[in-house]
């Protein structure tokens, strides 16, 4: 049996600057944005890749869905690897937009060791953002 990770929620006060931070600076294209903004979706996400996905839940998901879905205080960051074609990408977006980075560092990850930078995003979640070593 495989197993993975389908998706990581976020708790977040501002869906639209998280997904406008997501897309923009980390490259990751926005899912069910624009119907969230025109009240068919209740969040916005983006993708990861086709299995994969971040999703943004705004104060009213929190209050609709209660201790259902919350766990305070147990969150620590999330790691996006990127492919070393897209590293290059990524490091300009953080530049232009004025982000100094964390790193690197050389850390170990689901697939080996790999230099990682930090950043955080709007709301302060801390994300790694990994590039492995070429095998």
């Amino acid at each position: 049996m495989k197993f993975g990770i389908d998706h990581l929620t976020l708790n977040v006060d501002s869906p639209d600057v998280c997904v406008q931070f997501y897309s923009k600076v980390l490259g990751l294209p926005p899912e069910n944005y624009e119907e969230w903004k025109e009240g068919k979706a209740k969040f916005p996400s983006v993708r990861l890749n086709a299995n994969n996905m971040i999703h943004f839940f705004p104060p009213e998901m929190w209050e609709e869905l209660g201790d259902l879905i919350c766990t305070p205080g147990k969150a620590n960051h999330v790691c996006i690897a990127y492919e070393r074609k897209e590293w290059k990408k990524l490091l300009e977006r953080l530049n232009a937009h004025k982000i100094t980075p964390r790193g690197p560092f050389n850390l170990m990850g689901a697939r080996g060791k790999g230099t990682s930078i930090f950043v955080d995003d709007p709301e302060g979640f801390t994300i790694e953002l990994k590039v492995y070593d070429e095998q």
